[in-house]
């Protein structure tokens, strides 16, 4: 069913990576689930008014909550398709977050509002009204949303939507939800208990609980979320598959929303290679890179000496040096300046993103250490962090 609507609606449907089939995806997966949730909203509340049923109103007032959160992954989606201009040269990818960071704070609301009912209805309960038509719109309910739940899912794994993954997850969330009245409605029929009220509560526990975890979805990219390590790690395994790459440092991976990443690094080359050459291997890396990951990249050059005894012969020592210090510690761009009275050793060392340690201990550690080995060497240490 999936592959037939995507066929039948999404022209190069398979270019799932281009923002304007990634925009027609946003769209086709929103207008189904608005129309889904619209038969729902109708069907629901009618029954729950037929029925006096708190329960049911509440998993009707939970859909139309979910068709305000489709209308704003839908116009993410428009926004988020809006091509670069002067003023956001790095495009409008980023409005999808925002949509699911909207789609969190509708669920919260609905979910307070729910509870706050529902929690007045176990005080002062009303007697339901068993009808099989209310049990039929609930089943069917959950079959939707199930389906739902399923095309979300694939369309949001098939473009990598965060929205699209939350609207699943909330679709699969409203199916327990609704699982849950339509059992407060079968034990009307043997108990006074008022079920009713105690099962909308677990209701909006549900949705509360969803909205939390769609919030903590959507802020995370919009905080800047460290990359994925996997990615990471083949980028790396990759680039060092040139032979004119000696090693990367200073990594880091920019994203501005889904298919619009941004990566920097510098690449460490030997200072004997002929740099013209070196220049064009390093073209060849980052548009390579493009087509491979679909990742624009920006790469520098960092020259190192890999001829010079002296130079090698302390940059094993300073990496044990700094390694005694913190195994999770490394450092790189190490050189040497030689002056009449003394040496310069230069160099970064590299701390993990969430170390606290006081930079200025950590260098006077190092220097310290390497005063023991020649008084005549002197440290010049840049500390930098992890990005990943």
């Amino acid at each position: 069913m999936f592959q037939l609507i995507v066929k039948k609606t999404i022209p190069n449907y398979q270019s799932t990576q281009t923002p304007e089939v990634r925009e027609k995806y946003g769209t086709l997966c929103s207008v189904l689930s608005i129309i889904c949730n619209c038969i729902m909203v109708i069907f629901k509340l009618l029954f729950g008014w037929i029925t006096h049923s708190v329960a049911i109103q509440a998993d009707g007032l939970n859909n139309l909550s979910d068709m305000g959160s489709n209308l704003a992954t839908l116009f993410g989606f428009k926004l988020a398709g809006k091509h670069p201009d002067s003023d956001h040269p790095y495009g409008h990818g980023r409005y999808e977050y925002i949509a699911g960071l909207i789609i969190s704070f509708l669920i919260l609301l609905v979910a307070f509002s729910s509870l706050k009912e529902s929690v007045m209805k176990i005080f002062e309960p009303e007697t339901l009204s068993f009808t099989w038509g209310a049990v039929i719109v609930l089943i069917v309910s959950i079959m939707m949303k199930l389906w739902m739940a399923s095309f979300n899912k694939k369309a949001g794994h098939l473009i990598d939507s965060t929205s699209l993954k939350a609207a699943s997850q909330d679709s699969l969330n409203d199916v327990c939800a609704t699982l849950a009245t339509l059992i407060s409605l079968c034990l009307s029929l043997v108990t006074d208990l008022p079920v009713d009220g105690v099962i909308g509560v677990i209701v909006s526990v549900v949705v509360f609980k969803s909205g939390i975890e769609i919030f903590k979805d959507t802020v995370d990219p919009l905080l800047g979320k460290a990359p994925d390590k996997d990615l990471v790690d083949d980028i790396y395994q990759y680039v060092l598959s040139f032979d004119k790459v000696l090693g990367i440092h200073d990594f880091m991976l920019h994203d501005y929303g889904p298919g619009r990443q941004y990566m920097t690094f510098h690449a460490e080359v030997d200072s004997h290679e002929n740099m013209m050459e070196v220049h064009d291997q390093i073209d060849v890396i980052e548009r390579s890179l493009l087509e491979k990951y679909n990742i624009l990249t920006t790469i520098h050059m960092d020259p190192i000496d890999t001829h010079d005894a002296l130079t090698n012969d302390l940059k094993q020592q300073v990496e044990k040096i700094v390694k005694n210090i913190n195994e999770q510690y490394s450092i790189h761009d190490f050189r040497l300046v030689k002056g009449p009275t003394h040496i310069n050793l230069i160099f970064d060392v590299l701390l993990p993103a969430d170390d606290e340690v006081s930079h200025h201990d950590i260098k006077k550690q190092i220097i310290e250490a390497v005063q023991k080995m020649n008084k005549h060497y002197f440290c010049v240490i840049q500390i930098d962090h992890a990005f990943l």
